[in-house]
């Protein structure tokens, strides 16, 4: 893929310093890369820092499906009191599963409760009334909302006093970059002709999605393209493990990205099928022949 591609359609994981919002670290990726339109995938409050993935381009529509159902978070939690390392594990495990809370104020939700999942509550270690911890949650479950909840549960009060986000889905920080690591790559490839730090801060969104695949033939994406629907007989070939319902990625004989679908059938069944519709669209990729 040539870099005025990936820059009309790749993604660059974020390191997101504390001190800025989201939509302040997206307009600034926009800039650096002189690109048209770029969007970020999971929101960040202000002084939390962590991976921000800034989608480009067209790669903007492609946002819903990078953010992941998972976020991974390290944080210090402050309680008004100290607690015992017996007290930390037991209020832990209390909102270890699904739990219910309401936004906080600094959010700007409608403030409703609602239930979230969360799949491990971790305390890495315990210094006075500073609980550091590491939470593995659902998308749009508020740790700061968590910690003061956890606070009122142990007669106490609580607060989040740092938080890092090091995981969303499966992208996680070691392959995030930051902003200025993204400006030095982009000047890099303009004023040296070097790709190799822009090709790493910059990487194709299919890369970014964890779906099974779907591979169809040559002439199909360009049908997709122009709002066709996956038919049995523009499939070559459909991972065996895909359930009904998954979302699917689609591929092109080429091994080149088309885009995202939800499957009709088990990966089976859709092999074997020789009529009808497989595989539902939902955003395609793939750029029309001009």
């Amino acid at each position: 893929m040539e870099i005025s591609e990936l820059l009309d359609s790749g993604v660059a994981v974020i390191d997101k310093p504390p001190g800025l919002i989201s939509h302040e670290v997206t307009a600034l990726v926009k800039k650096i890369l002189h690109v048209s339109r770029s969007g970020h995938a999971g929101t960040l409050d202000p002084d939390v820092s962590g991976v921000l993935p800034v989608a480009l381009g067209r790669a903007t529509k492609l946002l819903q499906y990078i953010a992941g159902k998972r976020k991974v978070y390290v944080g210090i939690c402050k309680f008004r009191r100290e607690l015992s390392p017996t007290e930390v594990e037991l209020l832990f495990s209390r909102f270890t599963g699904e739990i219910e809370q309401t936004p906080p104020k600094i959010s700007a939700v409608r403030k409703k409760k609602r239930k979230r999942f969360v799949y491990s509550l971790k305390a890495l270690e315990i210094s006075g009334k500073k609980v550091l911890f590491r939470a593995d949650v659902d998308a749009g479950t508020y740790i700061r909302a968590l910690c003061a909840d956890m606070g009122k549960a142990a007669g106490t009060e609580a607060f989040m006093e740092e938080l890092r986000r090091v995981a969303v889905g499966h992208i996680h920080e070691n392959s995030t970059h930051t902003m200025q690591e993204l400006a030095d790559a982009y000047w890099l490839w303009k004023e040296k002709g070097d790709e190799t730090l822009l090709r790493k801060c910059v990487v194709p969104v299919d890369t970014l999605l964890d779906f099974r695949r779907v591979v169809v033939k040559k002439n199909v994406p360009e049908s997709l393209a122009s709002g066709a629907q996956l038919m049995a007989p523009g499939l070559v070939v459909a991972e065996p493990t895909i359930k009904k319902g998954d979302k699917v990625s689609i591929y092109s004989e080429d091994g080149d990205f088309v885009g995202v679908g939800t499957a009709l059938f088990d990966g089976p069944e859709m092999n074997e099928k020789e009529t009808g519709k497989i595989v539902k669209s939902e955003r395609i990729h793939w750029k029309k022949a001009k």
